[in-house]
C-alpha cells in the first residue's frame, strides 16, 4: 500500500529550519570527494548530541567482532527481538552515538533493544567495507543474543545499507532479517531513475551519485547488486519493508522503485510518502505529530512481522 500524506504542523516547519541551520546550505552533491569529511562528521555528531532522548532508556557500548557499536535498552521489555539500526549520512558521516536520539524512541516505543553500528565510511573506505562491517555485527548479534528475530532499519545511506545487507544475506544463504524499515533510501548509484518531478531536497542533490561513485563504488560494477540495488533479480526473497520519503526530494524516485519491486516481487511493502517533509524526516525530525505517528506505524509492522514469525 502506498499512502499520502502531508505535513501541516509547526513542529515539522520548525524542523526544517534547523536541519537547514545545521546543515549551513552544505548538501551531498558533486563536490562531496573535495570535503573534509574528518571535520565535518566532528560537527555533525556535536549537532546530533542535543537531538532530544527519551526517558527510561539506557544506553551501553557494544563492541560485535570489531565493529563499534551502541545497544538501546529499554525500561520496559516488550520483545527479546532485537532493531539493528544503520546510521545515514551518505555513506561519508553519521555515528552510532549520533543516532541515540532516534534509538531511544524506537526502543521505548518499541520495547526492543535496539543495536546502532559504526561502519567503515568513505572516502576512506570503498564497497564493499560499509556492507562487510554490517554482516559481522549482524552475525555477532544473532550469536549474542541467541539468534533473535532481527528488523533492520536505517536512513538514507543507512537504508541502503539495510538492502544491501539483506541481499548479501540471501546470497550467503543466511538467516534473513523479519523486515526492513528504510526512510530515504537509495536504490542505484547509476543515475538512470526518472526524476520527473520537482526536487526541493537541500541535503541531497543530483550530483551525489557522480561523487559517490568515486568515493564510495570505487573501481566495483556499477551494476552489481549490492551497489545498485534495483538490478537485484531475487526480491520475491526480500522480507517485509517499510518506506518513507519526502514528496520532493531527489530520492524519492528510489523510494517508489523500491515499493514497485516489492510489489512486483509478492513481498509485503508499505510506502509512505510525506509532502512538506524533507530528506530523512521519519528519524530527524522529532516532536512533530507526522514523524510520530510514522514511529507508530513502523513500530507496529515491525512487531506484526516478529509475530508472522513467531
Amino acid at each position: 500500500m502506498i499512502y499520502y500524506r502531508k505535513a501541516t504542523s509547526p513542529e515539522m516547519k520548525k524542523n526544517i529550519k534547523i536541519v537547514k541551520s545545521m546543515t549551513k546550505g552544505m548538501g551531498f552533491d558533486e563536490n562531496m570527494g573535495k570535503v573534509n569529511w574528518r571535520a565535518i562528521r566532528v560537527i555533525c555528531n556535536f549537532g546530533y548530541n542535543f537531538m532530544p532522548r527519551e526517558k527510561g532508556v539506557k544506553f551501553r557500548k557494544l563492541n560485535l567482532n570489531g565493529v563499534s557499536g551502541i545497544i538501546a535498552i529499554p525500561k520496559e521489555m516488550k520483545s527479546e527481538n532485537i532493531i539493528m539500526y544503520i546510521h545515514g549520512g551518505g555513506l561519508v558521516s553519521g555515528s552510532a552515538k549520533g543516532s541515540k536520539g532516534y534509538c531511544s524512541m524506537l526502543a521505548k516505543y518499541s520495547g526492543c533493544r535496539v543495536i546502532a553500528i559504526d561502519y567503515a565510511l568513505s572516502p576512506e573506505h570503498k564497497y564493499p567495507d560499509a556492507i562487510n562491517d554490517c554482516l559481522t555485527a549482524y552475525n555477532c548479534i544473532l550469536e549474542m543474543f541467541h539468534s533473535p528475530q532481527i528488523a533492520l532499519s536505517g536512513e538514507s545511506g543507512g537504508g541502503y545499507l539495510c538492502q544491501a545487507l539483506t541481499i548479501r544475506l540471501i546470497s550467503e544463504n543466511l538467516k534473513k532479517p523479519a523486515c526492513l524499515v528504510v526512510h530515504s533510501t537509495t536504490v542505484s548509484f547509476c543515475d538512470i531513475l526518472e526524476r520527473n518531478y520537482e526536487v526541493k531536497d537541500f541535503t541531497v542533490k543530483p550530483g551525489c551519485l557522480t561523487a559517490l561513485h568515486d568515493i564510495y563504488v570505487g573501481n566495483a560494477d556499477l551494476k552489481n547488486p549490492e551497489v545498485s540495488n534495483i538490478f537485484y533479480e531475487h526480491f520475491e526473497q526480500f522480507p517485509p519493508v517499510f518506506i518513507t520519503c519526502d514528496a520532493n526530494e531527489y530520492v524519492r524516485a528510489d523510494a517508489h522503485v523500491l515499493y514497485k519491486k516489492c510489489e512486483d516481487a509478492g513481498v509485503d511493502a508499505i510506502l509512505i510518502e510525506m509532502e512538506n517533509a524533507f530528506h530523512a524526516f521519519a528519524p530527524i525530525g522529532t516532536g512533530s505529530p507526522e514523524t510520530k505517528q510514522i514511529l507508530i506505524d513502523s513500530i507496529e509492522f515491525i512487531h506484526r512481522c516478529f509475530e508472522k514469525l513467531a
